[in-house]
């Protein structure tokens, strides 16, 4: 009798019956939760995305809810890796459902793989993420990813306030660092042309953005620091001032080296 490969337990199978019906569950989960992802992940913020460089300035929305906009990419990139593991006849216009669905049917071939686990760790992990981006804690939010597993951090609000929280990995985590890195992918990206984007908006667009990333900063502030003197527009839209997420970050982190955030 040999042993499962994931669980260690007693199998004729490279996976048991108990593994592999769970790989197949979690593959059907990403199948079906990609619809309502990717409807969550089009949601789109007024703030807007400027490009700077040649002379040209484009403007585009950015995700409002950017745990969902990551997630379809990472469950999409998954799926790819998936239909090329099992070697389906596929082009890049075949929707990652269809290659889930196919994966969810194939358990046995993928169970013949040598990194069977690592892919039903993902698998488990994405499945997750997707149920608690569809259907969130009303008393938790999404603050950024655990810098050693990539896990998503739902947080408390007391937890946020705490400053440090330990992951389920081990790791313990500073709550400020995590969500400065997660801002950070939000206001500062570089596109397929390797171009220079910066995140912009006005006051009531990033203060909503920021409260669905687990960082409290209201409008009120945003306009007083600006008539205080320490925040700045960079210009207006429809006669509002516009501001740099990052310079609003930066503005609410500005006594962190005190152990105060300034609202």
């Amino acid at each position: 009798m040999n042993k499962c490969i994931n669980c260690g337990n007693e199998s004729n199978q490279p996976l048991c019956q108990p593994c592999a019906t769970r790989l197949a569950t979690d593959l059907n989960t990403l199948r079906s939760s990609l619809p309502a992802l990717r409807e969550e992940a089009s949601r789109r913020s007024t703030v807007v995305r400027r490009e700077h460089g040649g002379g040209s300035r484009s403007v585009a929305p950015i995700p409002l809810n950017m745990a969902a906009f990551q997630l379809v990419h990472d469950v999409d990139e998954f799926a790819g890796m998936l239909g090329r593991a099992l070697q389906l006849k596929y082009n890049r216009h075949m929707p990652s459902e269809s290659l889930l669905n196919a994966a969810s049917q194939r358990v046995p071939a993928l169970a013949s793989r040598k990194d069977i686990a690592h892919l039903m760790h993902v698998a488990r992990r994405y499945a997750h993420q997707s149920v608690m981006t569809l259907t969130p804690p009303e008393d938790r939010r999404m603050v950024g990813l655990c810098p050693r597993c990539g896990r998503n951090l739902w947080l408390s609000d007391d937890e946020i306030k705490g400053g440090w929280v330990g992951c389920k990995c081990g790791q313990p985590v500073n709550v400020r660092q995590v969500q400065e890195q997660h801002l950070l992918t939000c206001s500062i990206a570089v596109d397929d042309e390797e171009r220079h984007i910066v995140t912009t908006g006005t006051a009531s667009a990033i203060s909503n953005m920021l409260k669905i990333n687990g960082i409290d900063v209201k409008r009120k502030t945003i306009n007083e620091w600006r008539r205080r003197g320490i925040l700045s527009p960079i210009g207006s839209q429809y006669g509002k001032p516009v501001y740099r997420v990052w310079d609003v970050w930066k503005a609410f982190t500005r006594n962190d080296s005190q152990g105060v955030a300034n609202n």
